[in-house]
């Protein structure tokens, strides 16, 4: 019997996570490759909800390390990427697995990447070649893909992008986004359970609202929340907040936040499991903040996204999306128009998601079962 291959899977951030579900659900059932999952950042702290607990309801073989400064400084952000790089490189010695699977663009997915590089295990990254404005984010992506030997994009914008960085066809794949696989599978809380749980009247209009920091603008994280914030409040329609990622600047988001703690028609979490997340995102009438959330997820909801900010600047959206400033007076317009404008209305009932169409997962475990792991796989060189 061949030996099975091991997939180890990294994830810091709550929402990243989902995006893995689909892939380790469908590992479980092949005989050929078997995985392990390594948790860390944002997922040990309680700040943020404790999502390690999310995690091991997926999964049974979980490695956790704390490599996550509780400060929302930047160089705690920076000391958090070093510690991550010691932690990570000793666990993996320990792991041994053929392949690592990381996504995205934070530093903690960095601070794995170099680790498994540096021992010479291929890199396996999903999501390269996409753009946003959200600060470090955007350099940290494309290191991450210039280090890793096999690429998943989520659309082919993307896959263009890797190939034209230099690296060779035969590592660059077009799969989709698999947190899609989910909703299409409709793996989320229904109407009635959604309004029950949240305590809302699905008869009245209700926001979901998930706002970050912008790395290159921590110093108006405060002012840029207040505007949101003061638009919110401006209209008293039902609103579920959740806080935002770890990224330098979360504690003045969050400080404004806790201020409308009191307001009737404010409900604030610190995690929503996602099952909720996309039942809320599903009687919503209009998600709005700056999350990738809001472009890679809401068009197969048919909602509109209130893209408020620089964060997601470039990145492929569908036609649900309004783009404002962090101004006030353009948020409130802008939900105005994302809840009761009917021909703004009917084109988002026609939105098509350009992140694929439910089967990334299936596409992703085919590539991971026959991905020939040898020298080449190791060896990357440039292209031109």
């Amino acid at each position: 019997m061949n030996k099975q291959r091991n997939i180890c899977f990294f994830t810091g951030k709550r929402g990243g996570f989902g995006h893995l579900v689909p892939i380790v659900e469908r590992i479980n059932e092949t005989d050929d490759l078997a995985c392990s999952v390594v948790a860390a950042d944002m997922h040990m702290v309680e700040k943020f909800g404790k999502t390690i607990d999310e995690v091991r309801k997926w999964t049974e073989n979980v490695y956790t390390i704390d490599t996550m400064l509780c400060s929302d400084t930047k160089i705690a952000r920076a000391q958090s990427i070093g510690l991550g790089i010691m932690s990570f490189s000793q666990l993996l010695d320990s792991i041994q697995p053929d392949l690592v699977f990381v996504l995205g663009d934070r530093g903690e997915v960095l601070a794995m990447t170099i680790a498994a590089m540096e021992m010479c295990i291929p890199i396996v990254h999903l999501f390269g070649g996409d753009i946003s404005q959200a600060g470090v984010d955007e350099p940290v992506r494309h290191a991450i893909t210039k280090m890793a030997n096999i690429h998943l994009a989520s659309n082919q914008e993307s896959a263009n992008r890797i190939l034209r960085m230099g690296d060779e066809p035969w590592r660059v794949y077009n799969v989709g986004s698999p947190v899609l696989d989910l909703i299409y599978q409709k793996r989320f809380t229904t109407p009635e359970k959604a309004s029950e749980k949240f305590v809302l009247d699905l008869g009245k209009p209700i926001l979901l609202l998930l706002q970050h920091s912008v790395t290159w603008q921590v110093e108006d994280a405060e002012s840029q929340i207040r505007q949101t914030m003061e638009a919110v409040d401006h209209l008293g329609y039902q609103t579920i907040a959740i806080y935002p990622c770890s990224d330098p600047g979360y504690g003045d988001i969050i400080k404004v936040l806790t201020e409308y703690d009191d307001k009737p028609y404010f409900q604030l979490f610190k995690n929503i499991e996602f099952s909720d997340f996309w039942g809320l995102m599903n009687v919503a009438d209009a998600f709005i903040g700056n999350s990738s959330a809001g472009v890679m997820e809401t068009a197969s909801f048919k909602i509109p996204f209130v893209n408020i900010g620089i964060r997601q600047e470039g990145r492929l959206r569908a036609d649900n999306t309004i783009d404002v400033d962090h101004r006030k007076n353009q948020i409130i317009e802008a939900i105005q128009i994302a809840v009761n404008d009917k021909e703004f209305r009917e084109k988002v009932n026609n939105c098509v998601s350009p992140y694929g169409s439910g089967n990334a997962s299936e596409k992703i475990v085919s590539i991971l079962q026959n991905i020939e792991i040898n020298e080449n796989l190791i060896k990357k060189k440039m292209t031109y």
